[in-house]
This record gives structure tokens, C-alpha cells and sequence, in this order.
């Protein structure tokens, strides 16, 4: 039997089918073999033995190669070694289990899939291995080489959220992950530059450990912080400003419908009833004990802080979370509640009147208030309806008597940061009749609009002068009367040279984001088996 792809020098003694596995008998014909010491050829065999690796399958039958070894005796006296066994360094290493192209193989899957995925995607292949001997092959695995890359991208990743964090290393000139350090600190990264010198330039984020162990470990190169970052320190800082303005979010109510659709009238099956009110005096009572309690919690957190008290020993002493009194401090006077009204509170007066001289159902209620523009489920109304019949008055009318009319939905404060800092042009125009119901009546709304929509339109823009143009801005925002905006301006001054290579080179963050969801799409992979060794093999090896 002709079996080629055996080695030339070894003979198929015999084949053996055990159940689904193959088993076959081979031994190599060749007289003389070298000492893989001294290359001297021998042909004094000393003893055999008989080894036992794992093929190919074939035809999804697991193969077991029964290799018939023997051990030579050195014959060079000027030798250290006495005996030898042959070797066939292409095909089969000392004391491997394995062939190489079936390690070759198995390496590759689970650099691929991993070492659970691997195990199941080789069960249907017909080779028989666990996820652990998967992943001593993939540990196996050389890394490669790289060249000291000219431009590097910088950027942390989590081994575990909140808790640990490495960092990645891109080539950003060849598209190439160089490296992953095992923690995200200055002296880390300072440490590899100096290991690599050569770097002139280093997008990063505006990570303080990276700005520190940039100019630490490679003092020439420019540093370059991310626009991506930059554009979110600044939404940032919009948001943490409109949380202390939530007042001016409210906007002018919408236009009640006029009339609802006309429908043959009916007399009503009962007269309705003397409303009665949902809100009872127990209810009221709770309501105002609570609101009570709020109050005097509130009036004692404001004599804890006029006595000097920090928010955290405020917080302790009260019972409260340290970022409740933060809130209450920064707003005007004590928070009050309300509660939002229903959807259907803005069609009740319709509804009412049109039940006082017609019956219909609740399906043509809802029917006409689905042509006026509502947008509920048929259940609200059906609920509502019914509540009206009983002769209740509506939920939200009964708690809160002299209620206005109901608001457009307010946005919320992270909605109209984002209506702050991006550019006018991509905006909806219901985006821009929003945002422009807000700033045209809010004066410290617009200025701040304005300072914050000079500063995106420098970032995308990337003029010439940008490092001037950067500088007066900043000097703008420390001279403004709102703390979220000198802030803001602190921390740009801070990292002034990096922004100003934000804005004025070509290079960016964008790629290493890239990469880095590319490593927690194969961490994910590897069902908590991510370790650094093994997650470096698989991101620069795959």
C-alpha cells in the first residue's frame, strides 16, 4: 500500500482499524543515521522502542502512528553523547506526541477559535484533544518580531472591568498591534520606550499615566491626544454643566388637539358620577411626610456644608450618597419632585366632554385618538377610559390640581449635550428646532453654546493656526463665569502641546479603538481564559 504522505524513508509495516480508529505500524528503512550532536553517521543500533503520535485523521477517523524507533551508539569518540535515537526534525520532534503538521494544525485552530472552540470545531474533524493541550500549543507559538514603529498609537483595555487594565501598543504607519503591556502605568510605558527607542510620535488618550510615561520614556517624540477623547471630555463637561441648570431643559407645551373625530352619537349608558378624587388623605399624608423628611434632610445638609464639612463626611452623616449631596449643594434651593403626567392627560378634557354627550367604545376612542396623534398602547386608553366611566377624575389631574398643559417630551441632559457639541450641519431639523427652543431663550444657555460650538469647530476643522486659535479659547473659557467651563479650559491648557498635535496633524486614536475592540472580540472568545500570555499570542499572532 502506497501511503505518500509518510515520510520517503518510512515503510507501512501494517494498518490496523480499531472500531473508528485507524492505527498504523511504520518504520523508517534508511541503515545509517546522524548524531544530532556531532552530525557523525552511525549504524550500530543500541536498542527500539516504540512511540506512539497522533496524525492526520483520515476520513474523519483519528489516526494513531505506532513508530518502530531505534537508538544508535555514537561511534565518534571526541562525541559527549553515547546514544542517540533517530529523529525526523520535520515531522516528528523528541518526545512529542504529535506530528508537526498535526500541531502545526491544531496551533492554528485555536489561535483562530481558542481552546474550548478549537476542542469542538476538531470533535467534528475527528481528532481527539482537549482545550488545554490547545492552549500549550498556542503557548508554544514564537511571537513575532517587529521593527520600532515611528508613529505609536497608545490605549488601555480591560482584563476585567473596573478592576484590572493592560495596554496596547499599534503601529499606526503598518496597521499592526506591536505589543501588550500588562497594567496601564507610567513607569510600564516608559520602560518599553526606552526598551524601543525610536518613536517620534504617540497618539494616545488623555490618559495622565500615558502623558507622563510618553514624556518619561521617549522625551523627543510629539505627543498627540485623541480627537474621539477630546470631543467626549467636552461633552462631558456640557453634561455635568446642564445638571446644575435642569430648570432651563423645560420647554413650551405642545398644541392640544382641537377636536377628536366625529362618530355617531349614543347616549351614555350611565350619567357619570360625582367625580371622586384618587388621591386620598392617607396617600396625601405619606406624600407630605416624605417631602418633609426630604426637606429637613436637605436643611441639614446645607448647615453641615456652611460648618465646613466635606460632601463625603456630609453624606456619612446624613445617610445619603455622596453624589445626592453634591446635587443638592449645587442646586438653588431645596429639589422638589413632580411627577410626570400620562400621555392621555393632554386628551382628557375630549374625552370627557365628548363622553358627556355621546357612549362609544373604547376601541373608536382609540381609534380617534390614534388620528390626533397618539402614539400609546390600546390598553392605556382602555384603562383610562374606564377609569373616567367609574367616575374618578384622571391620576394625574386628581394628584396634582391646576396641572398644565402637558410638555413636549423634555430631553434629558445627556440628549442636549450632545445637541451642544455636534456639528449644526449633521442635526435633524427636529434636532435643531430643539435645541433652538432651549438657547434662544436661555442667555447663558447661548454663550455657552457658542464657546463650546468655537471649540468643535476648531477640532474638525483643523486650521493652520490652530495652537493660537487653542490658546485664546482656553483664555476664554478660565475668564467665564461657569466652573465646568474653566475646568475644562484648565485641563486643555494642561495637555496644551498634545491637543495642539490633535489639531494639526493627521494622526489620531482612530485605528488603536479599532484594534481594541478587536482584542475584546478574541478576550470574549477565550471564556475567561484571557491571561496576558495567551491573549499577546492571539492578538499579534491571528
Amino acid at each position: 500500500m502506497d501511503f505518500s504522505f509518510l515520510p520517503d524513508a518510512w515503510q507501512l509495516l501494517e494498518s490496523v482499524q480499531d472500531g473508528e480508529h485507524l492505527i498504523l505500524r511504520v518504520q523508517d528503512q534508511s541503515s545509517h543515521r546522524p548524531c544530532p550532536h556531532c552530525q557523525h553517521l552511525s549504524a550500530h543500533v543500541h536498542s527500539h522502542y516504540v512511540r506512539r503520535p497522533q496524525d492526520l485523521a483520515l476520513g474523519q477517523r483519528p489516526v494513531t502512528l505506532l513508530v518502530h524507533t531505534r537508538r544508535f551508539r555514537c561511534l565518534n569518540p571526541a562525541c559527549d553523547c553515547v546514544t542517540f535515537a533517530e529523529r525526523w526534525p520535520d515531522w516528528l520532534e523528541p518526545h512529542a506526541q504529535r506530528t508537526c503538521r498535526l500541531a502545526q494544525r491544531q496551533s492554528q485552530i485555536a489561535l483562530r477559535v481558542g481552546g474550548e472552540g478549537g476542542h469542538r470545531l476538531l470533535q467534528l474533524l475527528g481528532e481527539v484533544t482537549s482545550a488545554d493541550t490547545l492552549l500549550r500549543l498556542l503557548r508554544r507559538l514564537p511571537l513575532p518580531s517587529f521593527t520600532t514603529p515611528r508613529v505609536l498609537g497608545v490605549d488601555d483595555f480591560c482584563f476585567r472591568r473596573r478592576k484590572t487594565y493592560g495596554t496596547i501598543l499599534i503601529d499606526l504607519e503598518r496597521h499592526q498591534v506591536v505589543d501588550l503591556l500588562p497594567d496601564r502605568e507610567a513607569a510600564t510605558l516608559a520602560q518599553w520606550l526606552q526598551d524601543h527607542p525610536g518613536v517620534e510620535v504617540i497618539s494616545r488618550d488623555r490618559s495622565g499615566d500615558y502623558a507622563r510615561g510618553a514624556a518619561s520614556g521617549a522625551p523627543d517624540a510629539q505627543q498627540i491626544a485623541d480627537r474621539f477623547h477630546l470631543f467626549g471630555n467636552i461633552r462631558e463637561a456640557v453634561e455635568t454643566w446642564l445638571r446644575h441648570h435642569r430648570d432651563q431643559l423645560r420647554e413650551s407645551p405642545n398644541p392640544v388637539p382641537t377636536s377628536l373625530v366625529s362618530l355617531p352619537e349614543r347616549p351614555l349608558a350611565r350619567p357619570a358620577a360625582q367625580p371622586r378624587r384618587t388621591t386620598t388623605r392617607g396617600r396625601l399624608r405619606i406624600v407630605v411626610a416624605r417631602r418633609a423628611e426630604r426637606a429637613q434632610r436637605y436643611e441639614q445638609v446645607a448647615r453641615l456644608f456652611a460648618a465646613g464639612h466635606t460632601f463625603s463626611a456630609i453624606a456619612r452623616e446624613v445617610g445619603l450618597a455622596r453624589s445626592t449631596v453634591t446635587e443638592w449643594l449645587r442646586r438653588e434651593g431645596f429639589p422638589r419632585r413632580q411627577t410626570p403626567p400620562s400621555s392621555l392627560t393632554r386628551y382628557a378634557p375630549l374625552i370627557r366632554a365628548s363622553m358627556a354627550q355621546r357612549e362609544w367604545t373604547v376601541t373608536q376612542i382609540f381609534d380617534a385618538l390614534v388620528q390626533q396623534g397618539y402614539e400609546g398602547a390600546f390598553s392605556g386608553v382602555s384603562a383610562y377610559v374606564t377609569w373616567l366611566r367609574e367616575g374618578h377624575e384622571p391620576p394625574a389631574t386628581a394628584d396634582q390640581p391646576g396641572l398644565t398643559p402637558v410638555r413636549e417630551k423634555r430631553l434629558g441632559v445627556r440628549e442636549v449635550s450632545w445637541l451642544f457639541t455636534l456639528d449644526p450641519d449633521r442635526l435633524t431639523p427636529e434636532m435643531t428646532r430643539r435645541r433652538s427652543l432651549l438657547v434662544d431663550r436661555w442667555p447663558q444657555g447661548q454663550a455657552t453654546y457658542a464657546l463650546i460650538q468655537q471649540l468643535t469647530s476648531l477640532l474638525r476643522q483643523a486650521p493652520t493656526s490652530g495652537s493660537a486659535l487653542l490658546a485664546s479659547w482656553i483664555q476664554t473659557a478660565l475668564d467665564s463665569s461657569m466652573a465646568e467651563i474653566q475646568r475644562l479650559g484648565r485641563s486643555f491648557k494642561k495637555d496644551f502641546a498634545a491637543i495642539c498635535g490633535a489639531i494639526e496633524s493627521p494622526w489620531s486614536n482612530g485605528q488603536t479603538e479599532g484594534q481594541v475592540h478587536r482584542l475584546k472580540l478574541i478576550k470574549r472568545q477565550m471564556y475567561g481564559r484571557a491571561n496576558l500570555d495567551l491573549l499577546k499570542c492571539r492578538v499579534l499572532l491571528a
